[in-house]
Order: structure tokens, then sequence, then C-alpha cells
């Protein structure tokens, strides 16, 4: 999909024409787990010195760039994307929130003075998720938040391989060392600021092709 439009109706299209006007309920379903599960995603991820808010801060500056370009007909009608009007006046907003993240960073960042805890981390990963379907690039979530989604999996992997292996041989058996996994890399004796630093660089790696990819579809 060159746009990145997706259209919710034709999800309903094995249905008839009929249950197209219901494509509202599809929509609303959608974007509920969107954001449940971002938020969930950036909360399971603050779990080391200024991992939560530097990932997040990629991930912000990013949405910046793909809301001013879709909000200008200009680069809009170049790289043939959506043209969202008034959706550049989100730059101000995203200005807004980066800064506070970096803010926030400066004392976060290990050893760490201040704490995020579960209040901030899942209203980021909310916001993120919205500013994503805002600018009609939800189909990029998986890519631009990968590390959230990576820490998101391995949880859901861990617990279910621990269950399973309980009802199969009496007891509990686990893939990683420890979950989310941040945690695993730091049971294997990495260091905590090593950790971040690469799950940054990961973070980076996804934000620049998550860009490249309005050129590449």
């Amino acid at each position: 999909m060159k746009g990145n439009e997706f259209n919710y109706s034709t999800l309903l299209k094995p249905f008839g024409q009929s249950a197209r006007e219901y494509t509202w309920v599809i929509y609303i379903a959608i974007v509920i787990f969107i954001i449940t599960a971002v938020s969930n995603g950036a909360n399971i991820t603050d779990g080391l010195d200024g991992l939560a808010t530097g990932t997040s801060a990629i991930m912000v500056l990013t949405l910046g760039i793909l809301a001013y370009v879709s909000g200008n007909i200009i680069f809009s009608h170049y790289l043939g994307i959506m043209y969202i009007p008034g959706s550049g006046e989100l730059a101000v907003f995203i200005g807004a929130l980066l800064g506070a993240c970096i803010g926030f960073l400066w004392y976060n960042a290990y050893p760490a003075q201040v704490f995020m805890g579960d209040t901030g981390s899942l209203a980021l990963g909310g916001i993120i998720a919205t500013l994503a379907i805002l600018v009609r690039k939800e189909l990029l979530i998986p890519v631009l938040c990968g590390v959230f989604l990576v820490e998101n999996l391995s949880v859901v992997l861990q617990v279910s391989y621990f269950k399973w292996t309980k009802r199969k041989h009496g007891e509990g058996r686990r893939i990683f060392l420890m979950s989310p996994l941040h945690h695993h890399f730091q049971k294997k004796g990495i260091h905590e600021s090593k950790i971040v630093s690469r799950f940054w660089i990961v973070g980076i790696m996804l934000a620049v092709l998550s860009i490249v990819t309005l050129k590449l579809r």
C-alpha cells in the first residue's frame, strides 16, 4: 500500500455490502487493541534506566517527521502518501513531547535520579499509538515500535511456555533467563547501560527503516 491508507471496510467485505456500515465497530476495536498493545509495550520496556524514555523519544521524533510530511501537500504528493490536512500541526505537540522526553532522560539516564513509573510509561505508549493512528501509519507500528513489540512478545512467550511445560512435565521451564527481554541480557552479565545503548541503536535503525519505507512502498 503506497499510501499506507488501510480501508477498514475491506475487513467486512466477505459479509456483503450492507455490513460495511458497521466499519466503525471494527475501527474502534482495532484502535483499542493498538493503543493497549503499544501502551503495555512501553510499560514493560520501562525496566532499566533510560530504556523506555530513550526508545520513546526516537519513536516520537519519527512520528513528528511522518506527521509533517503527511500534512504537507507537496511532500505527501511527492512521496505518494496520504495527505492529511492539518496533521502538520501535530508537530507542535510532538516537539513538546520530545523535549519532555529528552529533559526527563537527562535525569533518568544511568544511574537514574528520577523514575517514570506505570503512570508515565502507559501514557507515553498510549500517546505514541494515538499519534500513529492520527497520521494513518498503523501498519508501521510493528516496525517503528519494534522494541516494544519484542519486549511484549518475550513476556507472552515466557509465560505461555512456562504454563505449557508445567502442565506437560509437571514443572515450568523458561525460554529466557528472565523476562522482559532486557532482563534476560542483564542476567547474562551485560551491564545495564550497554543494554540500554544497544536497544537505542536498534530503535534508531527501526526508525530509519520506517522513514525509508516512504520511498520503498
